[in-house]
């Protein structure tokens, strides 16, 4: 009979997210919304590097499946990876756990069945606007454990090759790797870090901008882009670099909080899609060129028709 009571059940990527473990979460669907069956959540930014706990469920089984980016998941003490389209099965009773290599950051669906460890996640869950830092363990150790979840420590080691690849691919020198360390200092408001990536004589060209910005100007640009849109992160969709330059395709998701190119404050939130080349000179950007859709994110704030 409780079959009856279930109705459609939409989730989309309008709805508010939060973090869980730092990382960008949606809650698809619950055990409320599924008749106990399963839970479903989306992690859609995993950044390069990010290992999950080796952990244990005794209540429920896990899934996952990778729709962006490179992963490599341990069941049993067994590795193995894959890219989009890879499903993984984690079984009750037997410890598992991911981490995300390559050279982009991963978006991944994550489901248990039957559903309950989703009220585990949310539990820990932080808003959106939470600063991004390393997980408090002890707290994550008490609730797992209500929730009957083993945590057995960090991950075994994955082979070899695959961590020379990583590190060939993510180490800190060359165009890729400062591109991402430049995105990250942004993502996480280390203006430092974010300058450091630059060099002195860096210039910046911008959609909409008629002007060229110095390192100065950059700088005051940042500060005001973010006061406007404090929960504002990018997520690298694709990243290719060839001799000294580095070419990216990026998402960029926040929410308007306060004034911004003269439009007043509408809370509304925006999703922006863009591409950037940046010149690399001496591991410094030097140039910088950036080519994103304007147009969308005035429609986004109603300051110009959808």
């Amino acid at each position: 009979m409780n079959s009856l009571l279930t109705e459609p059940y939409v989730n989309t990527r309008n709805d508010e997210f939060f973090r869980f473990l730092g990382l960008p979460t949606l809650m698809r669907s619950t055990a409320e919304t599924t008749n106990g069956a399963f839970g479903l959540m989306e992690h859609w930014e995993i950044p390069v590097g990010f290992a999950s706990p080796y952990h244990t469920h005794h209540r429920e089984d896990e899934a996952f499946y990778v729709l962006e980016g490179e992963m490599a998941f341990v069941c049993g003490g067994k590795w193995l990876k894959g890219g989009p389209g890879t499903y993984v099965f984690g079984p009750r009773e037997i410890a598992h756990g991911f981490k995300v290599i390559g050279d982009q950051s991963a978006r991944m669906l994550l489901m248990c069945a039957p559903g309950g460890f989703e009220k585990f996640v949310l539990e820990l869950g932080q808003p959106a606007s939470a600063p991004v830092g390393p997980p408090d363990f002890a707290k994550l150790a008490v609730v797992a454990a209500k929730y009957e979840i083993d945590l057995h420590g960090p991950l075994p080691d994955s082979p070899k090759e695959w961590e020379d690849a990583a590190t060939q691919t993510n180490g800190k020198d060359g165009p890729k790797a400062l591109n991402r360390r430049w995105i990250d200092a942004f993502n996480a408001r280390d203006w430092a870090a974010e300058k450091e990536a630059r060099a002195a004589g860096f210039t910046a060209y911008l959609s909409g901008n008629p002007n060229p910005m110095d390192d100065r100007a950059w700088s005051g640009f940042m500060l005001s882009f973010t006061e406007a849109f404090p929960d504002s992160r990018i997520v690298i969709d694709e990243c290719i670099a060839e001799g000294n330059s580095v070419v990216s395709r990026w998402t960029l998701t926040g929410t308007q909080k306060r004034i911004f190119q003269g439009i007043p404050a509408t809370g509304r939130a925006v999703r922006v899609v863009g591409i950037e080349m940046n010149r690399v000179v001496n591991d410094r950007i030097e140039e910088h060129q950036c080519q994103f859709d304007l147009v969308a994110l005035l429609a986004q704030l109603g300051a110009m028709p959808a």
